[in-house]
């Protein structure tokens, strides 16, 4: 039986455009891109609805009751997180909160900078926010309330943030959501884990085997290649102890789509990207086998991604169409839908590091987001496409804009195959 592992294939590894030199430059081959070396690593604009301005200044007032400062906390760190939000030091304040109530003095806020006013209030078991606009008058704009109890504080309080930047940018934030990833567990194993976007309640996933690997979220739940008694590999689902699809050949991981899903099956030394339902006997396959074939990723709108090496180097694919020239090793594509547009965040090298960029679905545009910052690897894409995930060698599991910047470490964690809840 051959014993072929994600991680080996890892190692070894357009549509028309609108003129003959567009796609001659498109189809440039040529060496990665390089960084703009006067880029700022913080954000200072944001993009909302289409213009630019610079970030949003909110003063989050503290809280007393227990409750109240675990919403304080989370809340804070999502708004720093999002990229778009400034807060504001606490110690800045000049209101008396006391005799500001739930109401609020905008003499006293304009002083000390402040856009905008949070407050969170914890009483009779809710747990009340309450956002104001400075010079619009003493009484909150967006009131929100939520029962207290227990975890529940953190959920609630990632769903008003999204209700914040909803009001601020006419579009949700993504808070709330998590990430499952593989890791070594110890020498010859691996498992499953699951991570709350801003790096909260890590947790390693129920699997019975040995080597767990390249989860994705998919239809009820989680899914993963697991190896088998024979030396073969499955797709299972977290929580099954039976496989949900057996293949001739190694079961590599997978994408899903609605009902509709792609998986990896290597077999001699070579791996084809497979697509169908699941569930379904006979699956379609789509790429070539002359070499592997690895990561799929399905958009937004149901097109699919992947990396290969047909071409003879390692590059990103959308539903057979080579995107990616530059570089001679591209892999582990994941879309994203950002306010500026859908982009294909990968992983590229040359050399022995590893760096984060983006295209277009086309092959235009591509960029360069890390660099000189470690080894980055595994970008995974938030659902409203603000944030990016990914990890890196300078600590972990880090949270940026799609423009990599605003670069900030969630958890002290690493890890392979990176995805983020739908």
């Amino acid at each position: 039986m051959t014993r072929l592992t994600l991680g080996c294939i890892a190692a070894l590894s357009v549509f028309a455009l609108a003129s003959q030199s567009a796609a001659r430059a498109n189809t440039e081959e040529g060496p990665l891109p390089q960084l703009a070396a006067d880029r700022n690593g913080d954000v200072t604009e944001i993009d909302v609805s289409g213009a630019a301005r610079a970030l949003f200044k909110l003063a989050v007032v503290p809280a007393e009751a227990d409750a109240g400062k675990t919403a304080v906390d989370v809340m804070s760190r999502d708004f720093q997180l999002s990229s778009l939000v400034e807060v504001l030091d606490p110690r800045s304040f000049k209101a008396d909160l006391a005799a500001e109530g739930a109401k609020i003095d905008d003499r006293s806020w304009r002083e000390v900078g402040a856009e905008y006013v949070l407050k969170t209030q914890v009483e009779g078991g809710k747990l009340t926010f309450r956002l104001y606009v400075v010079g619009r008058g003493k009484e909150a704009v967006l009131t929100k309330s939520y029962e207290s109890a227990g975890d529940g504080v953190r959920a609630s309080t990632h769903h008003f943030v999204n209700e914040v930047i909803k009001w601020l940018t006419g579009q949700p934030g993504g808070f709330g959501g998590r990430l499952t990833f593989s890791a070594r567990t110890e020498k010859g194993k691996r498992g499953v884990f699951l991570i709350d976007a801003d790096g909260a309640n890590l947790g390693r996933l129920p699997a019975p085997q040995t080597v767990a690997q390249a989860p994705a979220f998919g239809p009820g739940g989680i899914y993963y290649s697991g190896l088998q008694g024979d030396g073969s590999y499955a797709l299972f689902k977290v929580g099954q102890a039976l496989p949900v699809h057996e293949q001739a050949g190694l079961v590599l991981g997978a994408a899903f789509f609605g009902k509709k899903f792609a998986t990896v099956v290597a077999s001699g030394g070579r791996a084809d990207v497979f697509r169908g339902e699941l569930g379904a006997k006979d699956l379609t396959k789509v790429t070539q086998a002359i070499g592997l074939a690895t990561h799929p990723a399905f958009s937004p709108d149901g097109r699919l991604a992947w990396a290969s090496d047909m071409g003879g180097t390692q590059q990103i694919y959308v539903e057979g169409k080579r995107v990616t020239w530059r570089g001679k090793e591209n892999m582990a594509p994941a879309w994203c839908n950002t306010p500026q547009g859908l982009r294909i965040l990968f992983m590229g090298r040359e050399g022995g590091v590893w760096d984060i960029f983006s295209i277009d679905p086309d092959g235009g545009n591509f960029q360069r987001l890390t660099q000189g910052q470690g080894s980055n690897k595994y970008p995974a894409c938030s659902p409203d496409g603000r944030m990016i995930a990914f990890f890196s060698t300078r600590g972990g599991l880090f949270i940026a804009n799609p423009q990599g910047l605003n670069q900030q470490l969630v958890a002290k964690v690493e890890g392979e195959s990176l995805r983020w809840e739908p």
